[in-house]
C-alpha cells in the first residue's frame, strides 16, 4: 500500500479506471457473441445490424487505448470476414 498522498490518489484512479475498462470490454465480448450467434442462425441482415454496434464499439474502445487500435481493426476484419461467408 501506498504511503504518499498523491500514490494513494493514483491508486484509487487506477481502480475506477480499471473497473469502467473492464466493463468497456465485458460489452465488446457480449457484442461480439451475438454477432456469432446470429451468424451461426445464418441471419445476415441481423448479424450486420450486430456488427455495426460491434464495430463503433470496438473503435470507441480502440481511441481511448482500452484495446489497441490494430486489434480492434483486426477484430473487425475477422467478423466480417466470417460475415460475408453465410450463404
Amino acid at each position: 500500500m501506498p504511503n504518499i498522498v498523491s500514490a494513494k490518489k493514483r491508486l484509487r484512479q487506477n481502480v475506477k479506471r480499471r473497473m469502467l475498462n473492464r466493463g468497456v470490454k465485458s460489452a465488446i465480448h457480449t457484442l461480439g457473441k451475438k454477432v456469432l450467434v446470429a451468424i451461426e442462425e445464418k441471419n445476415k441482415v441481423l448479424a450486420l445490424e450486430i456488427f455495426n454496434k460491434y464495430s463503433s464499439a470496438l473503435d470507441k474502445a480502440g481511441r481511448k487505448s482500452i484495446i489497441h487500435s490494430n486489434r480492434a481493426s483486426s477484430k473487425k476484419s475477422n467478423m466480417m470476414k466470417k460475415i460475408n461467408n453465410i450463404s
